[in-house]
């Protein structure tokens, strides 16, 4: 199963970009795994809904064709590490051979490509930025894999 990860934007903190690769390395074991990193539109909080409709229309233009699109929304489903590393084994039990899950820049992602995902899920009730959330996928990504390879990092 190839895997993608869409967001807005650079890393910009050097820790952040380390523990992504990290996590990109580790993940290579069990899945083709591709970072795609759209453009990041510019502006202050006056412009909030013009930079989000804007990100979401890179976004949505980035996913590549045939994928089950996974959006991460504070709103969306809440799920544990096994019931992530579940859906996982399921969608390629169902024969879905490419995953996008996308992730918004800072003021979140559009109506439009929340509309256009298959399934919505929340890291956290907690906020996070969106940079961290990035990383906090990539580790959960990475335990759902080893959970459904039998491997003891999940406890």
């Amino acid at each position: 199963m190839k895997i993608y990860l869409l967001w807005p934007g650079k890393i910009k903190a050097r820790w952040l970009q380390d523990g992504l690769e990290f996590y990109l390395k580790k993940l290579g074991n069990y899945y083709q795994v591709k970072l795609q990193q759209t453009k990041a539109a510019k502006g202050n909080v006056k412009k909030r809904q013009e930079i989000v409709e804007k990100e979401g229309a890179f976004l949505k233009r980035a996913v590549p064709q045939g994928c089950y699109k996974i959006a991460l929304d504070l709103h969306g489903k809440s799920l544990s590490s096994e019931e992530l590393a579940f859906m996982l084994k399921n969608r390629e039990e169902q024969g879905s051979r490419r995953l996008a899950f996308i992730i918004g820049g800072a003021y979140g992602l559009s109506q439009a490509v929340l509309q256009d995902c298959d399934f919505s899920m929340s890291l956290s009730r907690l906020t996070f930025t969106h940079e961290m959330a990035r990383l906090i996928l990539m580790e959960q990504l990475y335990r759902a894999a080893t959970i459904n390879a039998g491997s003891p990092y999940h406890h």
